[in-house]
């Protein structure tokens, strides 16, 4: 695909591995390769729509969607270190050996486990407002599997999916995407799907390439605040960090500019 001025986008379709994939794409082909890899609240879309056309000047970018998270149609994967795979697999199969790898999110724990698992595939890391998923102890893995843990589990991801949360990752409610708005319906699918993966854990090995940690300086959900963002960067061998003041846990979203600016610089 050979962008002109408008840096045209598309939703691009292809089948990997025997299963149906989907990422929105932008640039020109021949640029440096940059994949994007969204959260758990909603899809490549509603993530990354405000930054794609101008990342796309000059980058090809791809946004997938991840199975049962984004593409809520399609069935989800058991963990982290599977979506990574995937998301690999799907790179190859669209003509990417190389990238940088951005997640922002649940998404940071997904390229955090690119990067240590696939690291021929990657020439940069950013995670943005997240951070990578740690190992799930055996013991407790096996535990999670029982029905009282599953409830459990799933009831504290609960805490996560509800309104409030979402006025809590935002410097101001004013800027929530009304996109976000109309995700909140399929969080009754995506709770269970993510209470599983968090289970499954990941603890992938550290990248090899030293990491941007890219944070919105006004997030107040838990574990990705900007003193979680401080700590992170202080026990990660090589971290960049880069605050971007007055945006929450999608700075992409509320500060587009500035957000494009760090990775630019990047």
């Amino acid at each position: 695909m050979t962008i002109g001025a408008q840096h045209v986008r598309s939703l691009v379709e292809l089948e990997v591995v025997g299963r149906p994939a989907r990422a929105l794409c932008a640039g020109d082909e021949a640029a440096p390769a940059l994949v994007l890899v969204h959260g758990g609240w909603g899809g490549a879309r509603m993530h990354w729509a405000p930054v794609l056309e101008r990342l796309a000047r000059h980058h090809r970018v791809i946004a997938p969607d991840l199975p049962g998270l984004g593409w809520v149609e399609t069935a989800p994967l058991p963990s982290v270190a599977a979506n990574a795979a995937r998301l690999v697999a799907l790179a190859h199969a669209m003509g990417v050996t190389r990238a940088r790898w951005v997640g922002n999110s649940f998404g940071a724990s997904v390229v955090a486990s690119v990067a240590g698992r696939h690291h021929e595939r990657v020439s940069g890391v950013a995670y943005v407002n997240g951070f990578p998923m740690p190992a799930t102890p055996l013991l407790l893995r096996r535990l999670g599997q029982t029905r009282p843990a599953r409830a459990l589990m799933r009831a504290m991801v609960r805490r996560i999916y509800r309104e409030a949360s979402i006025a809590r990752g935002f410097a101001s409610p004013a800027r929530i995407p009304a996109s976000l708005r109309e995700a909140m319906a399929d969080w009754p699918l995506i709770v269970p799907r993510y209470a599983d993966i968090l289970v499954a854990g990941d603890g992938p090995p550290p990248p090899r390439t030293p990491p941007l940690l890219l944070f919105g300086a006004a997030d107040h959900l838990p574990g990705t605040s900007r003193r979680e963002a401080e700590r992170l960067a202080a026990r990660t061998r090589g971290a960049s960090l880069v605050l971007i003041e007055d945006a929450g846990h999608f700075p992409q979203l509320e500060q587009p500019e500035a957000f494009v600016d760090a990775l630019e610089r990047w």
